[in-house]
């Protein structure tokens, strides 16, 4: 049975012993039985009877014994495959063992079978068996043997490979299903750097702010911009760690931001909003729009002398979300103007770009244009997908109570 154990635990082969040998007794049986309806049919069509009892005997020993010999044969074929040769010449080294084996187990049998029926119980041999006995019992068998022997090695060579073909199919599935989870998760944790990245970055423009005016000694700016600071560090806790949200909520978050830009540039700032109504409930990246009004302010608005104008519009063109962000800064009319993409990008527009790649894989856009009347326009155009409309918050009613 350790051979049995070798043979299916190499191949990756589920079968219990019990069925393993039902199997085999049915191969070995089926046969055994097609050759005693051939012979008898044989012997019948030349008026002589059937196979005699002892002949029968004789070939359900046989058949037994070929059965027992199963086991063997399987760890030779596991050891000698004739499938799939590497080389020329191993196929015929294992192609010699197996018909080496075969001979030895037909001259094996014959003898077994020979001293047990006919000389431990003393049976006659009649027609069974050729005057020349055991030799010639095992050369008149020897071409129907090594058809079953090499048909028995085939089905286990066809079964071991389906087998392994199906573990190594389970494996790599296995291994491709981890691999794109690794993948979701690495990507998932390079969004949320991004994103983190930039609450800083503009935390950081804020802070500088508000000591320039305490500097400049303008308190009660001063303290009119720690205030919105702290309502828009509220927003920001208020969003979690979710990538996509609505654009209301984002327009919201946007509006804090504007709200301590208006308390630095007091009157001299103008903000326009123009959103479409089918585009509030559509998905939007999180902290992906204030980078943006962010850009247009440093190297826009502040330039400016005099009255300046920042104007958001947010509309549909067609499957695609259209966002654009106009500022009447200098633009191109200024050639000295710091560039605003290209090696010049600060860490806000490096990290937009790098978001908007990892969300939507290069069907999202970001472009500059800056047209010679001056100015500057930012446009964004994402895939548009309405956002989940909420669960209600359903009560139980009690039926008793109606």
């Amino acid at each position: 049975m350790n051979l049995l154990q070798t043979v299916f635990q190499a191949a990756g082969i589920p079968m219990r012993r019990p069925v393993f040998w039902g199997l085999a007794a049915a191969f070995w049986g089926s046969f055994t039985l097609l050759g005693y309806l051939q012979t008898s049919a044989y012997w019948s069509l030349q008026g002589g009877h059937g196979l005699t009892g002892t002949e029968t005997l004789d070939m359900a020993l046989r058949s037994g014994l070929w059965l027992l010999s199963t086991p063997l044969i399987l760890y030779l074929a596991h050891r000698a495959p004739l499938a799939s040769p590497r080389r020329p010449g191993r196929l015929a080294r294992h192609l010699l063992l197996h018909l080496g084996a075969l001979f030895l187990l037909n001259l094996l049998i014959a003898g077994l079978v020979y001293v047990l029926l006919y000389q431990v119980l003393g049976l006659r041999t009649g027609r069974a068996w050729a005057p020349d006995g055991v030799w010639a019992s095992m050369l008149l068998r020897l071409s129907n043997s090594l058809a079953l022997y090499l048909l028995l090695v085939f089905v286990y060579s066809v079964a071991a490979y389906a087998y392994r073909n199906q573990a190594l199919h389970l494996q790599n599935t296995r291994y491709e299903l981890a691999n794109e989870q690794l993948k979701a998760q690495l990507a998932g944790a390079q969004l949320q750097a991004l994103k983190m990245q930039l609450n800083p970055h503009f935390l950081f423009n804020t802070h500088h702010a508000i000591v320039g005016l305490i500097l400049a000694q303008e308190n009660e700016r001063a303290i009119a911009m720690v205030t919105s600071l702290s309502d828009l560090l509220r927003a920001v806790l208020a969003n979690g760690e979710a990538q996509l949200i609505p654009l209301r909520e984002e327009l919201q978050f946007v509006t804090k931001y504007l709200h301590i830009q208006q308390i630095r540039f007091q009157d001299r700032l103008r903000i326009e909003l123009a959103i479409a109504p089918d585009v509030r409930d559509g998905l939007f990246p999180q902290f992906l729009l204030q980078p943006l009004v962010e850009n247009a302010m440093v190297h826009g608005i502040e330039q400016l002398a005099g009255d300046a104008l920042l104007r958001i519009e947010a509309r549909r063109d067609g499957e695609q979300l259209l966002v654009q962000v106009h500022d009447n800064g200098p633009g191109a009319t200024t050639p000295a103007r710091p560039r605003r993409h290209g090696p010049a990008e600060g860490i806000g527009l490096r990290n937009t770009r790098a978001r908007l790649e990892k969300l939507y894989h290069g069907a999202a856009h970001l472009a500059f244009h800056q047209p010679a009347s001056g100015g500057t326009v930012v446009v964004l155009r994402v895939p548009f997908a309405e956002a989940p409309a909420p669960v209600p918050n359903l009560t139980y009613a009690d039926p008793a109570a109606a």
